[in-house]
């Protein structure tokens, strides 16, 4: 059963957003808790989840071949999610005053959404269509 449900782009994207959206959190609340600014904790997220984000999904989420075109459209896309990101964090734990354990899955959730229709897009620019992705 969890092979035919992984057959759908959408389980695998959710698959691999749910890994990475770990990985950010853990970043996220750990930066926290070591005392950074959570603008630094954001930008953190950024520079360690997004290459392997973008790799993970253009080969095994989407069956896609990389390429620095849709490297580049992923990029693009995740500055606005950047962006988003920020800004919930900054809604969420500046201005609300939430602990950040609740700030950042809350921000997660925000950006879920955006962030499969902007990998969805960008996977696809430049690509090949022909890989199959690995189960």
């Amino acid at each position: 059963m969890l092979k035919r449900l992984l057959e759908y782009s959408q389980a695998r994207y959710l698959l691999v957003g749910g890994v990475c959206a770990l990985v950010n959190n853990a970043i996220l609340i750990g930066g926290d808790a070591a005392g950074l600014h959570f603008t630094i904790c954001v930008l953190l997220t950024f520079v360690f989840v997004l290459p392997l984000s973008y790799w993970i999904h253009a080969r095994w989420s989407f069956g896609a071949t990389t390429s620095w075109v849709g490297f580049g459209s992923f990029m693009g896309g995740s500055i606005v999610s950047l962006i988003v990101a920020g800004g919930a964090v900054g809604l969420y734990r500046g201005a609300l005053g939430m602990p950040m354990i609740v700030a950042g899955p809350l921000s997660t959730v925000t950006m879920t959404i955006y962030n499969y229709l902007m990998t969805r897009w960008a996977v696809s620019r430049g690509s090949k269509p022909d890989v199959q992705p690995a189960l």
